[in-house]
């Protein structure tokens, strides 16, 4: 379990920051505490004598807790030792007395608790209540503020520490449980055995650690006990819980009850977004250097391709940083919750810096192709979102429907694993994925909006096809520019130029019947479907339909040394109906560009 160890171990390397709460409501817990929310604050003095109530929204503190109650499921037995709901304050009696009993045995270790439990005993809180023009409810959860005079900077009991401090130092004294071998510390410790739950909110109640059934222990006789099935001191379990949970809170990323998180095992910091794009990346970095560099590689043009690793390495890790200089050690886990009950890890890695460096930076330097925004050309890599949408399709509104929307989600976060592999493991890309994004790509008019085709959509798609199958293709040693290639003789990478130039054919000689820009597909992309199955039929088809736009363009003597320059780079056993495969798009994409850029340059 040397993820669950880590996780410990970061817990102590940042405990300045314990029980703080930031803007967002997170808060890395304090041993014996979890979060709670609340919606309504009951003000007393040191004496325990009402003040004031106020029922606000509903806000997310961190309260003591026990074992039994931080695991509960309404069960009376296990109230919360201070901030708890009304049912537990005066409306059970049952509920009242355990609350009462619990706190009157740690009242003595801050005056503060001790006010609290004069003031519950007291009995008056559903008249304050309702003075206060407050209507109790049963499950309103109750928190304290205790005014302890004008010296008293944090009459907030979920903020003082010492109120903490004085709880962990009761359970400290308390502790009778069964001690032996941690498997994590490897000290003699009290161990744990209910764990937290609620890791991931979008889990539920998900647990890691659950196993409290001795049937599980002494199945098929191997074991005896449970402590010789797993081991966990309270220490370990709640730091490394704890720890997890503010990581999945501040700096995880999401897909239902997916988590991935990549932290610095020294210092907790988070690392590069291993699913961003290369553009969104450099985005995150602020200094001035390195937005310096990003403002240069969104400015790129096609002489930049050659200097494209360099400067986003520049970029990702900023001006004279050198990742030899990099020692922490870096982890990525996912946890997914396969039912409401139950949490595992799905994927893990650690690795010096250095080398999570290295592998985003090989990723996203072989994964890489030619994309638009704002009007502006540059290299990046997809997203994992942009791969995903390409390989299995957008979600349409149509696709709202419960049972579409939980297959998608499945369907994410496995494709999610996936790319885990791929970028920090050095798994080859999935063949499927090649296949199924290049049929897709394939396919012009599935990218339609309202009835209406959309270029622009579909290109992109083409972009993360053409990123998807370079990678693929490296992976297998062959290698391919992010320029167009004049000397490749690959017969799909050709046949891909021959479809670009047709495609530009067509469009330049429409723009000039009739003034402007046409967006209906040409010829070209009509027949792109059935070009990937017999492309020499499908070019023959194309180049016969080509002839009155030729006639338009004073025979486009220009386009056709085009076409008779790539054709004479066929192997001539080569230039058949034999199916491509998905470097046509290559050829397709970098000849388009070729065209793109001269018509800017006009």
């Amino acid at each position: 379990m040397s993820w669950f160890s880590h996780l410990a171990d970061t817990y102590d390397r940042v405990s300045g920051i314990v029980g703080i709460t930031d803007e967002k409501g997170d808060a890395l817990l304090p041993p014996n505490h979890m979060m709670s929310k609340s919606d309504l604050c009951v003000c007393i003095n040191i004496d325990g004598r009402f003040r004031d109530a106020q029922k606000d929204t509903i806000v997310t503190i961190v309260i003591p807790c026990t074992e039994d109650s931080s695991t509960r499921a309404g069960k009376v037995e296990f109230p919360h030792p201070l901030h708890e709901q009304i049912g537990y304050l005066l409306m059970n009696a049952t509920k009242r007395e355990k609350y009462l009993e619990q706190l009157a045995q740690w009242s003595a270790f801050h005056p503060k608790v001790a006010a609290v439990q004069k003031y519950i005993e007291g009995g008056t809180l559903a008249d304050d209540l309702q003075q206060a023009g407050i209507q109790p409810e049963e499950k309103m959860f109750v928190r304290f503020s205790v005014e302890a005079g004008a010296d008293d900077k944090t009459p907030n009991l979920w903020e003082d520490a010492g109120v903490s401090q004085a709880w962990q130092d009761y359970c400290a004294n308390a502790q009778n449980g069964v001690k032996t071998l941690c498997y994590v510390t490897g000290e003699t410790s009290p161990i744990k055995t209910k764990h937290p739950k609620g890791i991931n909110p979008s889990a539920n109640g998900a647990k890691l650690i659950s196993c409290n059934d001795e049937t599980n222990y002494t199945y098929r006789g191997r074991f005896t006990e449970k402590t010789q099935a797993y081991a966990i001191s309270e220490q370990a379990s709640h730091k490394a819980h704890a720890m997890l949970k503010y990581l999945i809170a501040t700096q995880g990323y999401k897909c239902g009850t997916q988590a991935v998180v990549a932290w610095s095992i020294e210092d907790g910091k988070a690392q590069a977004d291993p699913f961003a794009s290369t553009f969104a990346l450099l985005g995150l970095y602020e200094e001035d250097e390195v937005k310096s560099e990003s403002g240069k590689l969104l400015q790129a043009q096609g002489e930049f391709a050659s200097d494209y690793a360099r400067r986003f390495r520049n970029a990702l890790l900023g001006k004279g940083y050198e990742i030899s200089g990099m020692a922490r050690r870096v982890a990525v886990i996912a946890v997914d919750a396969a039912t409401t009950g139950r949490m595992a890890v799905t994927f893990y890695q650690e690795m010096d810096e250095r080398e999570y460096v290295e592998r985003i930076l090989s990723w996203h330097e072989s994964c890489r192709w030619w994309f638009h925004s704002d009007g502006r050309e540059f290299l990046s890599s997809p997203s994992t979102n942009r791969i995903i949408a390409a390989v299995y399709g957008e979600l349409r509104s149509s696709d709202y429907e419960k049972q579409q929307r939980q297959t998608r989600e499945k369907i994410q976060k496995q494709a999610r694993e996936r790319m885990l592999h791929n970028i920090f493991c050095g798994e080859q890309i999935n063949r499927s994925w090649v296949t199924a994004v290049v049929n897709r790509a394939s396919n012009p008019f599935s990218y339609t909006k309202d009835g209406t085709w959309d270029r622009e959509w579909w290109e992109n798609a083409v972009n993360v096809a053409c990123a998807l199958v370079r990678t693929y293709y490296a992976n297998k040693k062959e290698e391919f520019e992010v320029g167009i290639e004049t000397t490749c003789n690959d017969r799909s990478y050709l046949f891909g130029r021959l479809l670009a130039v047709a495609d530009k054919l067509e469009s330049h000689a429409r723009y000039l019947q009739v003034g402007k820009s046409d967006t209906r597909p040409t010829n070209a992309v009509r027949y792109m479907t059935m070009f990937t199955s017999k492309p020499l039929r499908t070019w023959m088809l194309i180049y016969k339909q080509l002839d009155p736009y030729r006639q338009q363009l004073n025979g486009a003597e220009g386009y056709q040394s085009q076409i008779d320059e790539i054709t004479s780079l066929f192997i001539p056993a080569e230039f058949s109906d034999q199916p491509l495969n998905g470097k046509y798009l290559l050829g397709y994409s970098l000849q388009r560009r070729v065209y793109k850029k001269e018509d800017v340059s006009k």
